[in-house]
């Protein structure tokens, strides 16, 4: 069974116009999400701080280094690839735009590739259409692609990577294309590898173990290989960043209750009954398809399985996107190669799973997730102004990417992505002791705090002095807490940092509010 010729796949005239609806569908609803967002936060800002992580990382690579503050390593980025694309022009505006071009990118890249496999659906011309323009909406590619991270081009990647095993599977044929997505796709995300390697697996299983061992050390060794660069920087070999997020480090707990606690976590969510109801979907298909589309299958639910088993569901839908759409599209690209029977259902279980999809996607991103970028603007970035334009000194602070982004003074993470001993001392129990983040920031000679009292208010030192507090009025997206406490770190930057607060509190914009404390304030 070919992927040229008939089948519509991959440059035929019968896939083209369905790929073009999916990219156009998908780069339509990309740009209504980031003018609404726009419209309600009145200037172009992304929605996640962990965008500014990434550019900020960036700067620490062209710099020489690896990490956010000079001299100090740090994994704080969750992707080994992303930093990478997101280093030309570092601190200016130019670099500020890079994320935006490559979501824009990967997601035309995920519509077109979208309509792709539903050219191999069993589906009339009007509901080929309107699937391939439905399906980038439902899917989330533009709410992901709107979180300026590298999730968008992971899914892209993972896509690539099926299309490639359909066709080593059906014809035979092992693309350069297939090779080179499988091994990229663990340094965007390192969930990648479970579907880069049981792709490897499949080979194997259809007589080909040479080329199955090359792939998956190709695959393998450039990860090995980041963990090995982190380790000589004294650094643990798997980033800071998923540290400090799931947990791994924390103690009280074995590995099988956090993979079980993790489990229950995804399973929790619609998005986590979608991917599920995916899987098992993916597995009757595969017991009643022949063959090697039955391996094919089989692949794919076993990845998705894999990512409820240890990756996450959530935060702004864009963990477990990946797989979700590699598994309904995977079913598309499949279903011509089943059953009658199988193959008259395909268009049902299609939209069935759209509307599913969007049913777990979008209420949450239309009513919360678009007013994100109104969160971040008034809160990091007016942080981020105060650090580098009215009391330039270094800083402590649990959100750390906004205000380390073009910032030459000191950044100290409280939450840990960027600081391992912050990581190590917040992890290390239920409950650190009072104080804990005083010598931390004696080691850096911070002289200030932003953060919030609901998270850190016990860690600060006993010569941290509560100067004000700014906050977030009116509608805002999801966001740790809506109050900002701005310490002085140390009695001999009390009046310096008052001195720029009340500079500061007249330049900003309507919906973020300084209040000064007393200076008797506990």
């Amino acid at each position: 069974m070919s992927d040229t010729g008939a089948s519509g796949t991959f440059g035929t005239p019968r896939g083209r116009p369905l790929a073009l609806v999916g990219a156009l569908a998908a780069l339509a609803g990309f740009a209504a999400l980031q003018l609404a967002a726009f419209l309600i936060a009145g200037v172009f800002e992304y929605p996640l701080d962990d965008v500014y992580i990434h550019l900020a990382m960036a700067e620490g690579i062209v710099a020489g280094g690896y990490g956010v503050n000079p001299g100090e390593p740090a994994s704080a980025a969750s992707s080994v690839l992303y930093p990478v694309l997101l280093a030309a022009a570092p601190g200016t505006w130019v670099q500020r735009l890079l994320p935006l071009g490559w979501n824009l990118l990967a997601v035309a890249v995920c519509g077109a590739l979208w309509g792709r496999a539903l050219s191999r659906a069993n589906l009339a011309a009007a509901r080929g259409v309107a699937l391939a323009a439905l399906g980038p909406l439902a899917l989330n590619m533009p709410g992901v692609a709107f979180t300026g991270m590298e999730n968008g081009l992971h899914t892209a990647l993972s896509l690539a990577v099926m299309f490639g095993l359909w066709r080593a599977l059906q014809d035979n044929r092992v693309t350069w294309w297939f090779v080179a997505a499988a091994v990229l796709s663990p340094l965007f995300r390192f969930e990648g590898l479970a579907l880069s390697l049981l792709s490897a697996g499949a080979l194997a299983l259809t007589g080909r173990s040479r080329l199955a061992l090359w792939l998956a050390a190709g695959v393998v060794v450039p990860v090995l290989a980041f963990g090995g660069f982190l380790m000589s920087l004294g650094l643990s070999p798997v980033p800071g960043s998923i540290l400090a997020r799931v947990g791994f480090a924390a103690t009280g707990s074995g590995a099988a209750d956090r993979v079980f606690g993790q489990v229950l976590r995804n399973l929790a969510a619609p998005p986590g009954w979608l991917l599920s109801a995916l899987v098992v979907l993916s597995l009757v298909l595969a017991l009643g398809a022949r063959g090697r589309t039955g391996l094919f299958l089989l692949v794919l639910a076993v990845a998705g399985m894999a990512h409820l088993l240890v990756a996450q569901i959530g935060w702004m839908h864009r963990h477990e996107h990946y797989a979700v759409v590699t598994l309904l599209s995977g079913i598309a690209l499949s279903s011509a190669a089943m059953g009658s029977r199988l193959r008259a259902a395909a268009p049902a279980l299609l939209f069935a799973a759209c509307v599913a999809s969007g049913a777990a996607f979008l209420p949450r991103l239309v009513t919360s997730y678009v007013w994100n970028t109104r969160t971040i603007h008034l809160q990091q970035t007016q942080m981020a102004r105060f650090a580098r334009e009215f009391f330039q000194v270094s800083v402590a602070v649990n959100d750390l990417g906004r205000v380390a982004w073009s910032n030459p003074s000191r950044v100290l993470d409280l939450w840990g992505l960027g600081s391992a001993e912050a990581r190590a001392v917040r992890q290390a129990s239920a409950e650190p002791p009072a104080g804990w983040a005083a010598p931390l920031a004696a080691a850096q000679d911070v002289r200030m705090a932003m953060i919030y009292d609901a998270w850190f208010a016990t860690a600060a030192g006993p010569d941290w002095a509560p100067l004000a507090k700014l906050y977030l009025d009116g509608p805002h997206g999801p966001v740790g807490d809506t109050v900002v406490t701005f310490y002085a770190v140390g009695t001999e930057n009390v009046v310096p940092m008052r001195t720029a607060l009340d500079a500061f509190a007249p330049t900003l914009p309507a919906g973020a509010r300084l209040e000064r404390l007393p200076e008797s304030a506990p």
